[in-house]
């Protein structure tokens, strides 16, 4: 199957009025109502953390790296790993997994201050939908990036 006819199973999420898209398997898990403890000192720029068992789990609000937050009272919390960390990212919503082509997508990775984070765009419905790189969203929200380095 060539590269053009490949099918991404996407998990949809919303952020406020957006609406964004990360690998499925990338998203170890969507956690609804759960217990961030609201203590920065743990992690710097992180809103809280979640314990898993003896480990700590920093909590990022989205718009340290997408621009955009969360408007709902309680968000649902997305765990993602990348080269073994793990974060938590908050978000209002979190719909269930969708199959795409990846010839449905649209190349946006040139965006300045997002480069790298943002893969593209698709519109599976009557909205686009931000198709996101799930190991730069893990980067950027541990402020890893080269393009941070002083």
């Amino acid at each position: 199957m060539s590269e053009a006819h490949a099918v991404a199973d996407l998990l949809i999420f919303d952020i406020g009025a957006e609406q964004f898209a990360l690998s499925l398997p990338a998203v170890r898990q969507v956690l609804d109502s759960a217990l961030v403890h609201r203590d920065r000192r743990v992690f710097d720029d992180s809103v809280g953390v979640l314990r898993s068992g003896a480990t700590f789990i920093p909590i990022f609000e989205p718009s340290r790296a997408l621009g955009a937050s969360c408007r709902a009272v309680d968000p649902v919390v997305l765990l993602l790993e990348h080269a073994g960390a793990h974060v938590g990212l908050l978000v209002d919503h979190a719909e269930a997994s969708l199959a795409v082509s990846a010839a449905s997508a649209r190349d946006l990775s040139g965006l300045g201050s997002l480069d790298g984070v943002v893969l593209g765009a698709l519109r599976p419905a009557d909205r686009w939908v931000t198709l996101l790189d799930a190991g730069a969203l893990v980067e950027a929200l541990l402020d890893r990036r080269s393009s941070h380095a002083a």
